[in-house]
């Protein structure tokens, strides 16, 4: 048997989610870096150092704690270089990512507006059109697929 929410819950969900998203640190320290990308730390440092990837600066004596998206930027380096390019190459090529990496962060902190319900389905409301703000961007879930729709808000 599915198991029916009132307004309330989602409403109360909803804002606790989006405190959430406000609130996410979404970093990772230099050993889970390493593990994840099966590079030695040795070798982010030294990539750190030339300026290729970055850390989010915290005071002197808390460990190194890199935004997520740099994961995806040591594995692009990563692969760069396995396909024979050089360092310096590697690090400018993977640099493309560093312009949209936290795209989607920044996507769930700013545009995330709350969870609803359309047509008894579970929904995302990413928040309002720039031109027409009665009219929200939503996904909705249709059994795993995701629909994009407007829809205007009362």
């Amino acid at each position: 048997m599915e198991e029916r929410y009132t307004k309330e819950d989602i409403q109360d969900y909803s804002s606790r989610i989006h405190k959430l998203m406000q609130d996410l640190d979404l970093s990772i320290g230099i050993g889970g870096l390493s593990r994840t990308c099966n590079v030695p730390q040795s070798k982010i440092r030294y990539w750190e150092q030339k300026g290729y990837i970055h850390c989010q600066k915290g005071d002197k004596n808390t460990s190194h704690r890199y935004p997520y998206s740099s994961i995806v930027k040591v594995e692009l380096i990563k692969s760069f270089l396995n396909s024979g390019y050089t360092l310096a190459k590697a690090a400018e090529k993977a640099e493309v990512f560093d312009k949209t990496g936290s795209l989607l962060h920044r996507i769930a902190k700013q545009r995330f507006n709350c969870i609803d319900m359309v047509d008894d389905r579970p929904a995302i409301d990413m928040g309002p059109l720039k031109d027409d703000p009665e009219k929200h961007v939503y996904f909705v879930d249709y059994d795993g697929d995701l629909e994009a729709q407007i829809i205007k808000k009362n």
